[in-house]
């Protein structure tokens, strides 16, 4: 069933609070959220306060940087955002996401200023279609999202490349912006690239870093990712993100290393 990832329950210019839908569930546990949905939430938060609070209708979200200081729940989510800068050219808005009175996420979004530069671009490739296989990732989140499998794969070790795009909306009756859906499917770069089998060892990232160089088109977003494994507990997954008009931007992650207990 595709539904919509959170309803809303109130909003606010500088705030909002959220019910979360049982499909914003990871693959770590049934009550803990996927990375994807809420830094989604983030961006739109942080597009909503910038026009609100400028009256702009010509920024465009281009880089979103999250800090995970906690797990965050599959349950009602609060919201607070503030301006930290608003130049002429580029907006700067901070937030924080709590549960239950207990900060889960922190992430700040530059928004920037639509001018044509064009001519300064290279040129577009001929237009990319999103082929590949039908990808079954067996979780909530991954369910709400259509996937083909470029390379690799969810349970393939090894780098990995995909088409995605959501089967539904983040919130019902607003539809996605392009940085909304790079943050929801930017997360799960260090799924689809894994080096480590996921029945032994666990590789949450504590951080999510998306940077776009131009706004993106369309509903399919590529993604060919892997993940460098470190010496000392911790590894660092990073992609490339395309759509189908050619190179859009990329992802980085920091993962903590752990063998799963039993």
């Amino acid at each position: 069933m595709v539904t919509a990832f959170y309803d809303v329950m109130n909003e606010s210019d500088t705030s909002g609070t959220y019910r979360s839908a049982p499909e914003t569930a990871g693959p770590w546990a049934a009550n803990l959220q996927h990375g994807g949905p809420p830094s989604a939430l983030l961006v739109h938060t942080a597009e909503r306060v910038a026009a609100a609070a400028t009256d702009r209708t010509d920024l465009i979200a281009m880089r979103y940087a999250a800090e995970f200081v906690g797990p965050v729940p599959v349950a009602d989510l609060r919201v607070d955002a503030r301006i930290v800068r608003a130049a002429r050219t580029a907006v700067l808005v901070e937030m924080t996401l709590s549960s239950l009175d207990r900060d889960c996420l922190s992430a700040r979004v530059w928004l920037v200023r639509d001018e044509d530069t064009s001519h300064l671009a290279a040129p577009e490739p001929s237009p990319a279609q999103p082929l590949g296989d039908d990808l079954g990732m067996g979780f909530p989140y991954a369910e709400q999202l259509e996937w083909r499998v470029v390379r690799g794969g969810l349970r393939t070790l090894g780098p990995g490349a995909v088409w995605a795009r959501p089967r539904g909306a983040l919130i019902d009756g607003r539809p996605l912006t392009g940085l909304q859906r790079a943050a929801l499917v930017g997360d799960s770069a260090s799924g689809i690239s894994s080096e480590l089998d996921w029945n032994d060892w666990s590789f949450v990232n504590v951080d999510l870093d998306v940077h776009l160089a131009r706004p993106m088109r369309g509903e399919w977003l590529h993604m060919d990712a892997t993940t460098q494994l470190g010496p000392n507990g911790s590894a660092l997954a990073r992609s490339t993100l395309s759509d189908t008009s050619g190179p859009l931007g990329a992802t980085l992650q920091t993962l903590v290393l752990a063998p799963i207990r039993r």
